[in-house]
């Protein structure tokens, strides 16, 4: 990796500050986050309750759109079923609507089925992506069983990652289990990433034909975008021996003439930094789920 290079003289580089200028803009910034004030639109107002069924069962009274606002809210202010249901009740007396707000019954049964809707600003330009993987730990009366018993055997499930190293947005993710390669995803996230990719940028783990050949597939070919991924150490040819042409071979090919941190430095490889977790012990992140 390129900061392990200059490890031995890194105390020689001063840290840098940053220096806030417009304090006034700044300390309202800091003010402004506390405002919870939430208002709903007239499109959601509108859509609150569910459309007759008319088929044979029962009829039910809130829309998807009713039970994911609920659900968002409570995960916003991380708050509980019951909780949650409280809070949009005071939410509906304060902007005197007439409206019913699930209970947590009906909120905990239908969480598991409802569809979210990934709602993004539209992009202005081209933007690059970053891809990566995290590993989510399973926690709760398994683990008890597990601990009690002396299994060794953990439960994980793997959660890929497409990120903007621009602004940190979320732009794609993919949950697995365990046993599913990172590769084998890339693929798929880049397919979901939407129009207008300039580059995909992702470590070594990614690197193989089979990754070039994802991403070829995923996006159309009249906007290809570049993929920025290093080639490991046995893949790098003598320099000036021929390669056989592809995409892949000719990476290798420009390490081996210009070397490793020029091709970093001219394809702009440190943006992956720009997503990573801010220390080392903080990269094999578990979550509960």
């Amino acid at each position: 990796m390129p900061f392990k290079f200059h490890e031995a003289h890194r105390h020689r580089i001063p840290k840098v500050r940053f220096r806030v200028e417009n304090w006034p803009e700044y300390d309202r910034g800091l003010v402004r986050r506390g405002d919870i004030r939430v208002w709903l639109s007239e499109d959601a107002i509108a859509g609150w309750p569910a459309a007759c069924r008319r088929t044979p069962g029962g009829q039910r009274r809130f829309s998807n759109l009713a039970i994911e606002t609920t659900l968002m809210l409570g995960a916003v202010l991380h708050l509980p079923l019951r909780q949650s249901e409280g809070f949009v009740r005071s939410l509906m007396e304060m902007m005197k609507l007439d409206l019913a707000v699930p209970d947590h019954t009906t909120l905990a049964r239908r969480r598991r089925t409802v569809d979210v809707h990934n709602n993004r600003w539209s992009r202005k330009g081209p933007i690059d992506i970053v891809i990566d993987s995290t590993g989510l730990k399973f926690f709760g009366a398994g683990e008890w069983v597990r601990a009690r018993h002396g299994e060794t055997r953990r439960s994980w499930r793997k959660l890929h990652l497409s990120v903007n190293p621009d602004d940190n947005e979320i732009i794609a993710h993919e949950l697995t289990d365990d046993d599913t390669s990172d590769a084998a995803m890339i693929g798929e996230l880049v397919a979901s990433s939407g129009g207008n990719i300039r580059a995909v940028i992702a470590d070594g783990a990614y690197d193989g034909a089979p990754v070039y050949q994802a991403i070829r597939t995923a996006r159309p070919s009249r906007s290809p975008p570049r993929i920025i991924i290093p080639p490991g150490k046995a893949s790098i040819p003598a320099k000036g021996e021929p390669h056989g042409g592809s995409e892949r071979e000719r990476h290798c090919a420009e390490i081996a003439a210009r070397g490793r941190m020029a091709r970093q430095k001219r394809h702009r490889y440190g943006k992956r930094s720009l997503v990573e977790p801010p220390s080392p012990a903080s990269k094999a992140s578990t979550a509960d789920v």
